[in-house]
């Protein structure tokens, strides 16, 4: 079990990014606006929609008259859901300067390809390509091979970058087709902090939000809405480390962190928070960590 705690992405970490930000036109203090009315606000990188008619009202400055909508286009891969996505045709790179960073995640992302890689001084330094189709042992039989929809992993980690204050991270996600398009739902990065081996035996599963109803004639009525991933897990660790996991874990109980249960398994990766967790010292030398996670929608 390892985490990546993630950067809080500023206006200075990123570079530049092939998504565009003029979802709506920017707000501007002399402009009258008609209810129903859409702007962007360049400070917030967010979306807002005119709930009443105004002239000069900011649209932090007073919600009754402002409906906050969510984050740009170009900023939702970077806000703490997985459910806001960044989209564009074809291909989406951004070019961050993030500071010291050894993780990088792609989370709810549509996509066949993704590359990352790590430029100091002018000079490359790390490049990894990952492709998103399942394939392997996904596809058993012939049938699969010609019938069956190619499976696609909706999340990719990339644990081996080079640790640089001032490198240059550029990630590039590609469709196959340049007419599709690409979704990142969340791209993460920064410090990976390892917990210690998950055990065999860890539960997986998803809390669902959609509404299902039957009225008095048995018709039954299903409105969907987000889910988000759920996993409760047993760690094995040094006794030694005993502290030091308990002093990070602590220090995380309100931020949102990418838990990473299993390399092996996509199912196993989790972004979200821990709902408890509870340390055994159980012996001198090994001891168990267990945790319940909720992940965000």
């Amino acid at each position: 079990m390892k985490l990546i705690r993630p950067t809080s992405l500023t206006d200075g970490m990123l570079t530049s990014s092939t998504a565009l930000e003029n979802d709506h036109p920017v707000w501007a203090s002399g402009t009258a606006y008609a209810v129903g009315a859409r702007v962007i606000l360049t400070a917030t990188h967010r979306r807002y929609e005119a709930l009443v008619a105004s002239t000069g009202v900011n649209p932090t400055s007073d919600p009754t008259k402002w409906l906050d909508l969510g984050p740009t286009n170009r900023w939702a891969m970077f806000d703490d859901r997985v459910g806001t996505a960044t989209t564009r045709s074809g291909s989406l790179q951004v070019v961050l300067s993030p500071g010291a960073t050894d993780g990088v995640a792609l989370i709810d992302t549509d996509a066949e390809s993704a590359t990352v890689s790590l430029t100091v001084s002018g000079t490359q330094l790390y490049s990894k390509t990952q492709s998103f189709n399942v394939g392997g042992t996904a596809i058993d039989n012939w049938f699969s091979w010609f019938f069956e929809p190619v499976g696609r992993k909706s999340s990719l980690l990339f644990l081996d970058v080079p640790v640089y204050e001032a490198g240059i991270i550029t990630v590039t996600i590609t469709r196959d087709n340049p007419a599709d398009l690409v979704s990142c739902g969340a791209l993460l990065f920064g410090r990976q902090f390892t917990i210690g081996e998950t055990e065999h035996g860890a539960d997986i599963g998803i809390i669902d939000y959609s509404r299902k109803e039957t009225d008095q004639f048995g018709v039954t009525s299903v409105v969907e809405r987000a889910f988000a991933k759920r996993m409760t897990a047993r760690v094995v660790m040094p006794t030694s480390a005993i502290d030091d996991v308990a002093r990070n874990l602590a220090a995380l109980r309100a931020s949102p962190v990418l838990w990473i249960g299993s390399e092996s398994f996509e199912s196993l990766t989790v972004y979200g928070f821990y709902k408890e967790f509870s340390i055994d010292l159980a012996y001198p030398t090994v001891s168990y960590c267990s945790l319940t996670i909720e992940g965000l929608t």
